[in-house]
């Protein structure tokens, strides 16, 4: 969890001004950049195999509302190219057409960014019918690890539901995104939500079930507790919600005010993320 910096990146590229979500307490990005190929060919998965084969199809377009023309993943790939390695590798919340806040997008294994929904790729480990079992698995399978230690001083760096599910080691992103794409499967209304937990950036998951929310941490690795007891979102302390996301659809508050409820008018539904 680190504190996020929003910076406004101004570019001569029409029609776009991206904001670049920064994080206070990673190491300072090295001068050297030893990632010669795709970050995957770097990690390995739980049984010591390479991730480079782990891929998923992460084009598309975004629609965004009250504009007639869609976002094109190729359009902000053109300015992202612009940066150095380390400087793209943040969260980037863009406007478009005038429009604040329409969409995110991050930086995949492949190097490439990706918008946020993209990496909510429909993939399911395996059936259950117990909710709890997949936030169970995430706690007992994947290790929590800050993305600058994994990927040599890199600031974020997500990964795919799949990847998220193989690759061992993830940040709050990579867990947040696995865990809202199983629920998915499961037939939830899951979202990933972006924003700070105690005044430190950070993600989680809103599940909403019989018109209930319900803030799932899916980076908790308790180990003695009762799994199936899923904690109220009105209840939860110390979270701040700025966006939420799902394989669809991005959301931004339409105030800075804190919240508990992640449904109601102070949420904007800002895109649609149609894949391609």
């Amino acid at each position: 969890m680190r504190k996020w910096f929003p910076a406004i990146l101004i570019l001569s590229l029409a029609l776009i001004a991206p904001e670049l979500i920064r994080r206070a307490c990673n190491l300072e990005p090295r001068a050297e950049n030893p990632l010669a190929g795709p970050l995957s060919d770097n990690l390995r998965t739980f049984d010591g195999s390479s991730t480079a084969s782990v891929k998923d199809s992460q084009g598309g377009i975004v629609r965004v509302v009250g504009t007639q023309h869609p976002l094109a993943e190729e359009t902000i790939q053109k300015v992202v190219d612009r940066r150095s390695l380390e400087e793209s590798a943040h969260i980037s919340v863009w406007n478009w057409q005038g429009i604040e806040s329409v969409t995110a997008s991050a930086r995949g294994l492949d190097q490439q960014h990706h918008f946020a929904s993209s990496y909510l790729v429909g993939f399911k480990p395996f059936k259950t019918r117990q909710l709890w079992v997949p936030l169970y698995t995430l706690a007992i399978n994947k290790e929590y690890q800050y993305d600058h230690l994994q990927y040599a001083g890199l600031a974020d760096i997500w990964q795919t539901s799949r990847q998220a599910y193989y690759q061992k080691r993830g940040d709050c992103e990579d867990h947040a995104i696995l865990l809202a794409d199983w629920l998915i499967e499961l037939g939830v209304d899951a979202r990933v939500a972006l924003g700070t937990h105690k005044g430190q950036g950070h993600a989680w998951v809103v599940a909403i079930l019989n018109n209930q929310e319900y803030l799932l941490e899916a980076t908790s690795k308790r180990r003695k507790t009762s799994w199936q007891a899923m904690p109220l979102a009105a209840l939860a302390e110390g979270y701040d919600a700025e966006f939420q996301f799902n394989r669809h659809f991005f959301w931004a508050k339409s105030n800075p005010a804190p919240t508990r409820q992640y449904r109601g008018n102070h949420w904007i539904k800002k895109s649609q993320f149609i894949r391609g």
